[in-house]
C-alpha cells in the first residue's frame, strides 16, 4: 500500500456528524427532564440505526445507498455517548464517591472493549464480506439493551430539580437546540471553571494525533494494516482492564493532590517528549507501541479528571458541560483528521519531516500547561483537598462507630465468657452435694445394720 503526501483519514458522512451535534445539543436540554426518558430515545434510534444497517445489506444499490445515510445520522443522533457522562456524574454525587464511581466505570468498560476488540480483529483478520449474523447479532444486543433500560434504568436526575423544571413548550431538536446555545454563553461566560476547563481541553484534543498512528505505523515500520489495527488499540486496552485502579489506589496512600499533580506533570512531559521519538526503534520495538505503554500506569487518570470535575460543575450544569465538551471534540477532532493527515508524510524519510506532525502535536501539549497553571489547575487541587478531607471524615467515622459497637458488645461478650466458667461451679457444687447426700445415706444405713 502506497501512502502518498495525504495518507486517507477514514471520515464518517457529513449526516452522522450533523445528526451528533443536534442531538448533543438537544439531548442536553432533554436530560434536564428525565434521564431514563433521553436514555430510551437515544437507544431507539441507535437500535434503528443498526436495524437499516442489517436491511441495506439486501436492498439494490439505488436504496441501499440512501438507506446506509439514513442510518449513519440516526446512529450519530442516538446521544448515548454524552448520556453516559451525564449518568455516571449523577450517580458519582449520589453516593458521593466520585473516584470509585468513574474508576470502577472506566475498569469496566475497557473490560468491555477487551471482549469486543477480539471480534473486531477477527473479522479483520478473516476479511468477511458477508456481515449478516455480524449485524443480526448487533440489533439482538441493541434490541435487548432497549429493554433492559426500559425495565431497569433507575432515574438519576434529582427529583427536587425535576419538579422545579416547568414543562417544555416546544421539544423540538432546533428548538432546543438553539435554546441550548443561549445556555451555553451563559454558563461560559458565569461559571468559575467550564470556560477555562473546555479551553484546556481543547489545547488537549489539538495535540492528538491518533489520525495518523495507523498510516505512521504502516509507513515507518511496514506493518500491515491488521498489524498496525492490533498493536495500535489492544495493548491499551489490556492496560485499561489491568491498571485502570491504581490512580485510584495511589490517591488513597498519597493524597489525591500529589497524585493528580504527578499524573499530570508525567502525562504531559512523556507525551512531549515521546512526539521526538516516534521513528525509533528500540530493542526492535518501534517506539509508538513503546509510548503507549509508558502511559499505562495512568489508565485510572482520565476517571480521577472526572470524578473531580463533577464536583466543580455540579449536577445541576453537568449535561451542560458535557454537551460542550462533545461538541468541542466534534470541532477539534475535524480540525486534527484533517490536519495532520495533510502534514504527514509516508514516504518522508528525512527525521525531522517524519516527526513534523508529531512535534506539532507536542507543541500544543505544551501550550495546554498553561492554562492549569494559571486558572483551572489551582481549582482542581482544592477540590482534590476536599475529597482527602472527605475521605479522611469517612475513615474517622467508620473507626468510631466500629468501637462503639465494639464498646457495646463488650459486657455481653464478657458474661458469655465468663458463663462456662460460671457452668462448671455450678456442676462441681451438685456434684459436691450429691456426695454428700450418697455419704449420708450410708453412714444411716450402717447405724442400722448396727
Amino acid at each position: 500500500m502506497r501512502l502518498g503526501p495525504k495518507a486517507p483519514v477514514r471520515a464518517n458522512h457529513p449526516s452522522a456528524t450533523v445528526g451528533r451535534i443536534l442531538i448533543t445539543l438537544f439531548v442536553s436540554g432533554f436530560a434536564d427532564y428525565g434521564r431514563k426518558r433521553a436514555a430510551l430515545l437515544g437507544q431507539f434510534l441507535i437500535t434503528l440505526s443498526t436495524a437499516l444497517f442489517a436491511i441495506a445489506m439486501f436492498l439494490p444499490s439505488g436504496l441501499a445507498i440512501p438507506t446506509y445515510i439514513v442510518a449513519q445520522g440516526l446512529q450519530g443522533m442516538s446521544g448515548i455517548g454524552i448520556l453516559d457522562q451525564i449518568v455516571a456524574g449523577d450517580v458519582a454525587l449520589i453516593l458521593n464517591d466520585s473516584v470509585a464511581v468513574y474508576s470502577r466505570k472506566g475498569i469496566v468498560s475497557a473490560m468491555i472493549m477487551a471482549l469486543l476488540i477480539p471480534i473486531i480483529v477477527y473479522v479483520q483478520y478473516a476479511e468477511i464480506t458477508d456481515f449478516t449474523w455480524v449485524w443480526s447479532g448487533i440489533v439482538g444486543l441493541n434490541s435487548v439493551a432497549m429493554a433492559l433500560i426500559y425495565l431497569f434504568f433507575p432515574e438519576t436526575l434529582n427529583k427536587k430539580q425535576n419538579d422545579d423544571k416547568k414543562e417544555k413548550e416546544n421539544l423540538s431538536i432546533i428548538g432546543v437546540a438553539k435554546d441550548e446555545v443561549k445556555t451555553f454563553k451563559k454558563i461560559i461566560t458565569t461559571h468559575p471553571y467550564v470556560g477555562y476547563r473546555l479551553g484546556e481541553e481543547f489545547l488537549v484534543k489539538m495535540a492528538d494525533a491518533s489520525a495518523i498512528g495507523m498510516p505512521f505505523l504502516m509507513a515507518q515500520f511496514h506493518f500491515s494494516q491488521f498489524d498496525a489495527l492490533v498493536y495500535n488499540f489492544v495493548p491499551g486496552l489490556v492496560g485499561g482492564v489491568l491498571l485502570g485502579g491504581l490512580v485510584a489506589k495511589w490517591c488513597g496512600q498519597y493524597g489525591t493532590r500529589r497524585v493528580w499533580r504527578n499524573s499530570f506533570f508525567y502525562h504531559r512531559s512523556t507525551s512531549i517528549a515521546n512526539a521526538f521519538l516516534m521513528p525509533v526503534a528500540i530493542f526492535g520495538i518501534p517506539y509508538p507501541l513503546v509510548a503507549g505503554l509508558v502511559h499505562l500506569p495512568l489508565a485510572g487518570f482520565p476517571a480521577l479528571i472526572q470524578a473531580v470535575e463533577i464536583r466543580l460543575v455540579g449536577q445541576e450544569t453537568n449535561a451542560k458541560f458535557q454537551a460542550m465538551s462533545q461538541l468541542m471534540s466534534f470541532f477539534s477532532g475535524a480540525i486534527t483528521s484533517w490536519l495532520y493527515s495533510q502534514i504527514f508524510y509516508g514516504e518522508a524519510r528525512s527525521y525531522f519531516r517524519v516527526v513534523a506532525p508529531y512535534a506539532l502535536s507536542a507543541f500544543f501539549m505544551l501550550l495546554n500547561i498553561v492554562p492549569f497553571l494559571l486558572k483551572t489547575g489551582p481549582m482542581q487541587m482544592n477540590e482534590c483537598d476536599r475529597l482527602d478531607q472527605e475521605a479522611k471524615k469517612k475513615w474517622e467515622e467508620e473507626q468510631e462507630k466500629a468501637a462503639q459497637e465494639k464498646k457495646a458488645s463488650g459486657p455481653e461478650l464478657t458474661e458469655e465468657a465468663s458463663s462456662p466458667l460460671k457452668t462448671e461451679t455450678e456442676t462441681t457444687e451438685a456434684s459436691t452435694e450429691l456426695e454428700a447426700k450418697q455419704e449420708a445415706v450410708k453412714t444411716q444405713e450402717e447405724k442400722k445394720e448396727d
